[in-house]
């Protein structure tokens, strides 16, 4: 899947080849014709991209404030930006920036899950 490739790129710090991959996901969801989800789940993948690579977390308080190696923070912040993402009562644009959240934390917590030293914390 494109995303969790653009997101394992981001990890690994290697922006350019995930800003090739953004450009793929932008042509896919082009053809989709859910614009405002789409231009929603773009904006928060291009923020997502944006303050890893400046390395300033402080510009998306939300990175500056998330350990993605807690597991535990990971699966309360992955549940809370999936209901926001299914809410029938936000717009298309913010259903879709939640969306592209999730994901993120789904793949971080796939991830931390993957390298937790204490495989019980999964739970």
């Amino acid at each position: 899947m494109l995303i969790t490739r653009l997101f394992q790129l981001i990890s690994e710090r290697k922006f350019t080849e995930a800003e090739r991959v953004l450009e793929r996901v932008k042509s896919k969801m082009e053809r989709n014709g859910q614009k405002d989800f789409n231009q929603g789940y773009l904006t928060a993948l291009n923020g997502i991209i944006l303050t890893n690579k400046s390395g300033n977390e402080a510009s998306y308080e939300f990175f500056a404030n998330i350990n993605l190696n807690d597991v535990n923070a990971l699966k309360k912040h992955y549940k809370d930006f999936l209901e926001k993402s299914e809410s029938r009562f936000l717009a298309d644009y913010d259903r879709g920036y939640f969306s592209a959240l999730c994901d993120y934390m789904r793949v971080a917590l796939r991830t931390a899950q993957r390298n937790a030293p204490n495989k019980d914390v999964q739970s």
